[in-house]
């Protein structure tokens, strides 16, 4: 599968954006960077290029070097672009309850929970604290420990995100959770992690995932620069229908759509639900985005909310009991 990174040249910005005077801005907003934080054109040059040779090697690897690969790369980014991490700004704009307590409804009440890419395990403390017994897991190996409370119920692994059942038993965990972590996947890895994924739910286990919509995207780098397609680190962005059916493929027998409200709604009314009536409204919508041009399909994606069509895949796949 061709990632969309070479459609580009590596060598140059999209056209009309290298000496923009908003470029910084949109880059800072994209990763929620402190307005203080002397951000110039030319470091916003320098993580377009490193992103995008980054995609065009992971694309490449074989299969048995991924996990070394995706390490590598990731420790390459963020040691290459440090203010990713040291101009982060946006952590007292961060309400755990607004953010997470969905996931309460959604997964059940306390139990075994088993997170793919917890980064700091913001979800997962949140859960720990609501009595859920937590295994937060990172590709790379250094991370981890550091993030998570010593009381919070939350212990730390690593794996290669991957092939889980290499590094976990049969049915151990009553819910499996990503988000935002499947696009981040070799595009020929997801059905192994979603089979993975199956094995290690208990039978009646859900698989909770949520990734940016394709339709609303692209939600990588990418989007800085006004394209429609991404062509940094989100290697392949996906829609409802091709999801549920590698779910499918997987061994998943019920797939759901979960709906939460916008943040501005969530403020002042808790509403959230999964279904599959919702699924099938999904399914329709996208196929009647799909077929609209293109900046058509993504101005309207963007604004999906508008018609309950949410920016991103959000869906709760059980495994049959």
């Amino acid at each position: 599968m061709q990632n969309t990174a070479d459609t580009l040249p590596m060598d140059r910005l999209p056209a009309g954006r290298r000496t923009d005077d908003a470029l910084v801005e949109r880059y800072r907003r994209k990763f929620h960077l402190s307005p203080t934080y002397p951000l110039t054109v030319e470091m916003v040059q320098r993580h377009w290029t490193l992103e995008r040779q980054l995609a065009r090697e992971l694309m490449e690897t074989k299969p048995e070097e991924r996990w070394d690969a995706f390490e590598k790369a990731y420790t390459t980014l963020y040691t290459s672009c440090p203010w990713l991490n040291e101009a982060e700004d946006d952590a007292h704009t961060r309400n755990d309850d607004l953010d997470f307590r969905h996931f309460l409804t959604l997964l059940g009440g306390p139990q075994d929970v088993y997170e793919v890419g917890s980064g700091k395990a913001r979800l997962l403390r949140y859960l720990a604290r609501h009595g859920y017994r937590c295994v937060a897991t990172e590709v790379t190996r250094e991370r981890g420990a550091s993030w998570i409370e010593q009381d919070s119920n939350v212990a730390w692994k690593n794996s290669d995100g991957v092939h889980l059942a290499q590094f976990e038993p049969a049915g151990r965990y009553d819910s499996v959770v990503s988000t935002h972590v499947v696009e981040h996947m070799h595009p020929d890895d997801v059905v192994t992690h979603m089979t993975n994924v199956h094995t290690i739910l208990k039978p009646g286990g859900k698989y909770v995932l949520s990734m940016p919509h394709k339709f609303a995207g692209p939600a990588d780098l990418s989007e800085v620069f006004g394209l429609h397609e991404p062509v940094c680190m989100h290697l392949r962005e996906y829609g409802w229908g091709e999801t549920a059916a590698m779910l499918r493929e997987a061994g998943f027998d019920r797939v759901e759509a979960a709906y939460v409200v916008p943040m501005v709604v969530r403020r002042h009314l808790n509403l959230h639900f999964a279904s599959r009536a919702y699924f099938g409204y999904m399914r329709v919508v996208e196929a009647f985005l799909g077929q609209l041009p293109l900046t058509l399909n993504r101005k309207l994606g963007r604004i999906g909310q508008l018609y309950l069509f949410r920016p991103e895949v959000f869906l709760v796949a059980h495994k049959p009991r």
